[in-house]
């Protein structure tokens, strides 16, 4: 396994996007990326950078070594990768009930609607009045808060998406 392959494995397992990983070693993400990419090598600040941060040996780390320990982050890399697990997890349930409220309040507004078309007051005006006549009602005022619900699930769950094309673009450059 090459040094460049190696440096994605061990950020890959450690939960690091590329941004965090130079973030930590005081270089560009850019940076990381070439050397993922082995259109650039890390000078040997940047590899002992590298081999501290993940406690490796330097010898493991250059010469090709198996004896690579990825299992050991630090608890501040750990609570940053379950603060942006978190972020979004709370995007796709968010963006999930929103769309599902929205589904109901539509489908509840929909058979109301087919019942007070199939019904209409019909014997209540037959037995009040006299005669037959429809009571409008406004259904698109009954539906806009089904629609808005709908409209901000959506809304989220295409941030969520979004979320995760980004993470897989950052893993690809």
């Amino acid at each position: 396994m090459n040094v460049g392959e190696k440096i994605k494995k061990i950020r890959k397992m450690s939960g690091m996007t590329q941004e965090e990983l130079a973030e930590k070693m005081n270089v560009s993400r850019q940076t990381i990326s070439k050397w993922e990419k082995e259109l650039s090598s890390p000078d040997l600040e940047s590899a002992i950078t590298f081999c501290r941060l993940f406690e490796i040996s330097l010898d493991d780390f250059l010469k090709g070594g198996q004896s690579v320990k990825e299992e050991k982050i630090s608890l501040q890399d750990m609570i940053k990768i379950n603060q942006r697990n978190q972020k979004q997890t709370i995007l796709l349930l968010g963006g999930m009930f929103f769309l599902m409220i929205g589904v109901l309040g539509t489908l509840f507004v929909a058979a109301l609607e087919n019942t007070t078309e199939s019904i209409q007051y019909m014997l209540y005006r037959y037995i009040a009045v006299g005669q037959y006549a429809s009571a409008p009602v406004n259904y698109g005022r009954l539906m806009a808060p089904a629609v808005f619900l709908i409209f901000v699930g959506v809304i989220l769950s295409m941030a969520y998406v979004m979320e995760r094309r980004k993470e897989k673009k950052e893993d690809e450059s």
